[in-house]
């Protein structure tokens, strides 16, 4: 199922909605609740200055690791899936046929869906992480 929707075998709707919005909003929140389940153990407020000053792999928490690799994890996931995703939803635009106007909206709707998710997450991450 997954070839078919990066080939853009399925249809608009499903692929624009169904896998596009919802799969990226859910996605989203994965990364935000690791984001926050990561800040209670970081007491400085970014993780590069957490790690280059304050941590110790003996005297430090475990779950600052832990939370850590699945926060970055969380976020490689995510580009990997904009990213297919993306491709997935142009494909299935360009074999839609049943309207111009729809093929384009998906199109356009996708962008700006992750221009918005994208700069939330650079943002977010350029504090957290400490650039």
């Amino acid at each position: 199922m997954l070839a078919k929707l990066f080939k853009g075998e399925l249809s608009l709707a499903a692929t624009f909605w169904k896998f596009g919005v919802l799969g990226l909003i859910v996605i989203r929140l994965a990364v935000k609740l690791f984001e926050k389940l990561l800040s209670g153990y970081i007491p400085s407020g970014s993780i590069y200055n957490f790690f280059m000053h304050h941590f110790h792999p003996i005297y430090s928490s475990k779950m600052s690791i832990f939370w850590t690799l699945w926060y970055i994890s969380s976020l490689l996931v995510l580009a990997a899936y904009s990213w297919n995703i993306t491709l997935g939803i142009w494909r299935s635009a360009a074999n839609y046929d049943k309207s111009v106007w729809l093929s384009f909206l998906a199109k356009a709707g996708i962008l700006c869906l992750l221009f918005v998710l994208w700069s939330s997450v650079v943002m977010t991450a350029a504090r957290f992480l400490g650039f």
